[in-house]
Order: C-alpha cells, then structure tokens, then sequence
C-alpha cells in the first residue's frame, strides 16, 4: 500500500505538535531532556497498512506505528498493552499507548536517554540508521520479539547493534 504523502505529512506534523507540548510542559526542566535536541519525526512510511517512523525527542527515540487513513486500524488496547509488530528485520514487541491528538499508536524505544548526543543532525541520521536496520530483511533480529522486561544488558546490546556503538 502507497499512502498518499499528505497523509504521512499530517501524522508527522500532529506527531511533532503533540510531543513539542508534551516538551515544553510537562518535560520542561527535567534532567533527563537533551537541551541540543528538538522533537522531529523521521521516515515515515507505509508498511502493512500502517504509519511507520522514528519520533526523536529530547528524551528519548521510539520506534512508532499508527493507523494509516485507508489502512489498517491499529484497536484500541489498554496503555502499556504489549503488540508485536512484524517488520523486515523480525519481531518487535511495542507498547500500546494513546494521545487524544494522535489516537492509538504502538511505540518502542530505541534510544534513553538523549544524552549521548550532541547535535539534532545526529539524532535524526541515527533514527534513519534504525529504520533502515528495521526495514533490512538481512538485519540481524531476534528470533523471537524482544521482551518488554529484557535486562539492561539485552537493551545495550540491541542498541549497540543499531546505532553500532559500544554499550555503556
């Protein structure tokens, strides 16, 4: 399915409207926002019926899938209900999560905290970097989806892989 670009144009922008006021309200302050950071979307697309893309925030990276107008409707599920979403490079279990701006949506993290960047350019190409690695049906995946309460050390190992940096 090709979603028409304005469509993915609108997600992003409601995206990008919500999480900047979500930033500037009940984030602001916080230790744990990276001041060289600003909220984008990056690579939004059309997979199996559904909106996806990376939301890159101060805080933290999330992987993000969303109903696609004309496409598949994500049902609602309680916050914090785990999902998995089939993508090129395997499995991943994703959190269910609601905004009364963007209505139900999957998200998984990627990337928490924001600190080992320095600049917006490097966050967004490691956010392009990710979906690249996501949508590469030769990436090395689990074979099975990842755990929502996988230890520390699966977490770093994963993101080393993606952002190809040692873990912490």
């Amino acid at each position: 399915m090709t979603a028409p670009a304005d469509d993915l144009t609108a997600i992003g922008r409601t995206l990008e409207q919500a999480y900047s006021e979500i930033q500037h309200t009940r984030m602001r302050g916080l230790p744990i926002v990276n001041p060289a950071l600003q909220v984008a979307v990056v690579g939004l697309r059309a997979w199996d019926g559904l909106c996806i893309g990376v939301l890159v925030t101060p805080w933290c990276m999330n992987l993000l899938a969303l109903s696609l107008p004309g496409g598949r409707t994500l049902l609602p599920a309680t916050a914090g209900t785990i999902r998995t979403l089939d993508l090129p490079a395997g499995r991943y279990d994703l959190l269910a999560a609601h905004m009364p701006q963007v209505g139900h949506y999957l998200s998984g993290s990627l990337y928490s905290p924001m600190d080992a960047f320095t600049s917006q350019h490097e966050a967004v190409a490691a956010a392009r970097a990710a979906l690249d690695l996501l949508f590469d049906a030769g990436a090395q995946a689990p074979a099975e989806p990842v755990p929502s309460g996988a230890v520390a050390t699966d977490v770093a190992s994963r993101r080393s892989f993606l952002f190809r940096r040692p873990a912490r």
